[in-house]
């Protein structure tokens, strides 16, 4: 029997694998980004990890997340940087460089968090990937040492719905399909997201310390490439159980795309809302209800 849910993580998957790519995005969104504070700043802002020396980040990419942590962390400090996606280790461990951090790098996945001793990071930090293995989260407090950290930035369950209802909007009018359709994004978003996030934690750390980021990305009709690109790069996460013809959704985006702008002249606005978790004093195991 074919593992459809396996398929679907793989293709969700494709979204990470060009480097260029992601950076490219990552761009798109500084540019537009109401909130012009540097989340990965605000994250670490009034933390002490002068004394942390053995770091784990999971879902690390490039190295987005690890580059922040220059200047911050212990002087003999190494980081271990964990993805799936084997085409990251040269830049993640250029980034790790640059930081002035030792770095080591796995593309096993997460699974290998469960493969690591008891209390034995000072820290972990995860930036926008903790909805994918929410499963993980008790092992992340049981690797973690006594006075350990977990700081991780998760999404609002709102996150980017007004471009979700205006894909679902361009898949029904082009017949693609019906008013009940339920985009990936939807799923994944809300399996670890702002709103659920502290209770899922506070089964396994005692301090959780809740930070609201607020944003917006806001498109004007000039930039409408720029939101196509957007897209373009996000498609896996919304198309992987709707269709395999993705050119053909493209050319149906845009074209609605030109129409809204058309029509009305105003800007396109997206809600890029998130959450920061910052967590100590793990526990070993499930507290007794």
């Amino acid at each position: 029997m074919r593992d459809n849910n396996n398929d679907n993580n793989k293709k969700i998957a494709e979204v990470f694998v060009d480097v260029e790519a992601h950076r490219f995005t990552a761009d798109i969104i500084r540019r537009h980004s109401t909130n012009r504070a540097d989340v990965r700043a605000v994250a670490l802002d009034g933390l002490n990890l002068t004394q942390c020396k053995d770091i784990l980040e999971l879902g690390c990419g490039f190295g987005f997340f690890t580059e922040a942590l220059k200047g911050r962390v212990h002087a003999d400090a190494v980081i271990t940087g964990v993805d799936i996606v084997p085409g990251y280790e040269s830049s993640y461990l250029k980034v790790c460089e640059t930081a002035g951090i030792k770095g080591r790098f796995t593309s096993t996945g997460v699974s290998v968090v469960k493969d690591y001793r008891d209390r034995s990071f000072d820290l972990v930090i995860c930036s926008y990937c903790l909805y994918f293995f929410p499963e993980i989260v008790p092992d992340i407090a049981r690797v973690l040492r006594k006075g350990g950290l977990l700081v991780t930035t998760v999404h609002n369950k709102e996150n980017m719905s007004e471009l979700m209802n205006f894909a679902k909007d361009v898949f029904v009018r082009g017949g693609i399909a019906n008013n009940e359709i339920k985009l990936p994004i939807e799923s994944f978003i809300r399996s670890f997201s702002s709103e659920n996030g502290y209770g899922i934690l506070s089964h396994w750390f005692e301090d959780i310390h809740k930070t609201h980021y607020g944003n917006t990305l806001v498109f004007k009709p000039g930039d409408i490439y720029s939101l196509i690109e957007y897209f373009r790069f996000k498609w896996p996460f919304f198309l992987t159980t709707v269709t395999d013809d993705v050119e053909a959704v493209f050319d149906l985006f845009e074209m609605q795309l030109q129409q809204y702008f058309t029509r009305g002249r105003t800007d396109f606005i997206i809600t890029k809302d998130d959450t920061i978790f910052v967590c100590s004093k793990p526990f070993n195991r499930r507290r007794k209800k």
